[in-house]
């Protein structure tokens, strides 16, 4: 009776584990995944109704542990399959676990072990006649080749592989050899050829929705059309487009090297100050994924350690006479894992001290935050409240002029706080990240009609001269909504502090290609170079009244410079105080 029971407890933590597979999977939560395996391989591990489930649980392990970034935990446990004595059934697992193996040393950067995990693999799937698993061995094995730079060998197991994958229509497969044809073509500087394949590689990722595979397709192509050809609008288009689909998409690896083929765009097109703005770009992300490589790295040299111990652990177990070796090794060993913890412990340190400052300066941001909140839209409401019960207790009392004087206030004051209103609504969109954006190639002029329809009446409102100098058609590339807001801005800021009669220009300039400067200058009371310096940080930002006593909040500029940052370009200013100021962009 205790048997049965102990094998209805093992059969319900099955089912258990089997129900916590499925959540996880809707979830799309690869460390859940992994760690349900884990536990279903120890019940294999420890039950006799569940040990012909031991490689297949294994397999699964090993498998999501992989994705999850697990690498010493899978290797551990696909290595575990290959040492279990044969069996028909297990083969496939066997095939699968060697094909996991080679993908994981693959992140690792360990070619060699990759390359005879590939290998066996294949060997396997010839055995097992697996046409898929075939194509998926020979492109990997090419892969592999790539890495170590041989080219050459590398096309002709993608072209092995390709035959393969037409004769199944594995379409995601294939999308990936033209791809990776299209790179060792390149390599070997046949840019026709290269171009052909990233062709085929980018019309069929679009197709099949790869992101991946298109966005890198597109971005090489750009490049091709740059530099062999001279075609910059082309190559404009498609690494904008690159670049589109590699940040909707969070590719942050596929996105570095988008940046650094765009830098070199930009140089050859002569925008060396655009191309030095995206190798920063390309540094930063970099930068990320190196942080991450290094934590893997660690975790790499901490299996290193763990199974060498294990395997010194057996020879002294083995052996009695060597184990003055043992505690040598063992002694070296530890030296080695303080050294790394040191390490870390000096790494952590930098990222608290990293963290403390950014903390300050969020702090900062929140308080000037809540200072407009709770001054710049508290302190109107409340004069309008104050002047609105005047109204109602003693309106009567009042001529018609002195009403519309109140009326007048009160309108201006509701003027301001919607304004107010919508700068703070965009900085917190821009903070949050939850303004889209959505590039386009369009006519700014057409866009921005209405924004200087609107600023006219304004300047006519103070008797100033609004002066525009634009061509008959300027075409840029960027988000519409977000240009014609910065031009706004900036033009209401050039008025609201230009005494009357002065004079705000608009001028829109062709500099190269599809690349314009637009400058909004002003004859107004200027600004001093101790406030130039703080004009973009929210936390040292003060509100000023205009030249009519019109307030800011000084929000303005800052959404200005953020959404320029979305199109790789920034704001440059230059003032002086009595005289007016300068403010221009280039997109």
């Amino acid at each position: 009776m205790i048997l049965y029971a102990n094998a209805q407890t093992h059969q319900q933590q099955y089912q258990f584990f089997q129900s916590q597979l499925d959540s996880a999977q809707q979830e799309m939560n690869v460390g859940k995944m992994a760690s349900v395996y884990g536990d279903i391989v120890d019940l294999c591990r420890n039950t006799s109704e569940f040990k012909n489930k031991l490689a297949e649980s294994l397999y699964n392990y090993g498998l999501w542990s992989s994705y999850a970034g697990k690498h010493y935990v899978a290797i551990n446990a696909l290595i575990e399959i290959l040492e279990m004595p044969e069996k028909p059934e297990d083969k496939i697992f066997k095939a699968g676990a060697n094909m996991i193996l080679g993908n994981t040393y693959f992140f690792m950067e360990r070619w060699d072990e990759a390359l005879t995990h590939y290998k066996k693999a294949r060997d396997m799937a010839k055995e097992l006649n697996n046409k898929q698993g075939l194509s998926i061995a020979e492109n990997n094995i090419g892969n592999i080749y790539q890495k170590k730079g041989d080219f050459q060998q590398a096309i002709i197991q993608y072209q092995s592989s390709l035959q393969l994958q037409q004769e199944i229509g594995d379409e995601e497969t294939i999308c990936n050899t033209y791809y990776n044809i299209g790179t060792c073509n390149r390599e070997l500087k046949q840019i026709d050829e290269s171009i052909r394949f990233f062709e085929k590689a980018q019309s069929m990722a679009k197709d099949i929705g790869e992101t991946e595979i298109q966005a890198l397709s597109l971005a090489w192509l750009a490049l091709s059309n740059a530099v062999e050809k001279k075609q910059f609008h082309i190559a404009e288009y498609q690494i904008t487009k690159a670049e589109t689909l590699a940040q909707n998409a969070g590719l942050n690896q596929v996105l570095k090297e988008v940046y650094m083929i765009r830098s070199i765009i930009e140089e050859e097109k002569g925008n060396f100050k655009t191309a030095l703005e995206y190798h920063k770009k390309h540094k930063q992300v970099s930068d990320t994924l190196f942080n991450e490589l290094s934590i893997d790295k660690l975790r790499e040299y901490e299996v290193r350690y763990q199974t060498q111990e294990k395997e010194i652990e057996i020879l002294r177990q083995k052996e009695v006479i060597n184990h003055h070796r043992f505690y040598r090794y063992v002694y070296i060993s530890v030296l080695i894992a303080a050294g790394v913890l040191l390490l870390l412990l000096f790494y952590i340190i930098r990222l608290h001290t990293k963290r403390n400052s950014e903390l300050a300066e969020i702090n900062a941001t929140k308080d000037k935050f809540f200072s407009i909140i709770s001054h710049d839209l508290k302190n109107p409401s409340i004069s309008q409240r104050n002047a609105l019960q005047l109204l109602a207790e003693k309106g009567s009392q009042f001529d018609t002029n002195t009403l519309s004087q109140y009326y007048s206030e009160l309108l201006k004051s509701s003027d301001y706080q919607i304004n107010l209103l919508n700068e703070l609504l965009n900085w917190a969109q821009i903070q949050t990240g939850r303004m889209p954006y959505n590039p386009d190639t369009f006519d700014l002029l057409d866009a921005i009609r209405l924004e200087i329809a609107l600023i006219q009446n304004m300047a006519n409102q103070k008797n100033i001269d609004l002066k525009i100098q634009m061509p008959q058609e300027a075409v840029v590339t960027g988000d519409r909504n977000m240009l014609a807001t910065i031009i706004r801005n900036l033009l209401t800021n050039a008025v609201k502090f230009t005494d009357k009669g002065g004079t705000v220009s608009l001028e829109i300039e062709p500099i190269i290609e599809t690349t314009h400067r637009i400058s909004i200058s002003d004859t107004g009371i200027g600004i001093s170079h101790e406030q130039i310096q703080n004009l973009f940080h929210i936390d040292k930002q003060h509100s000023m009244y205009g030249t009519s006593c019109e307030q800011g909040s000084g929000l303005g500029l800052i959404v200005c410079q953020e959404l320029l940052k979305k199109h790789g370009s920034v704001l440059q200013v230059e003032s002086t105080e009595g005289k007016g100021s300068r403010f221009w962009f280039e997109i």
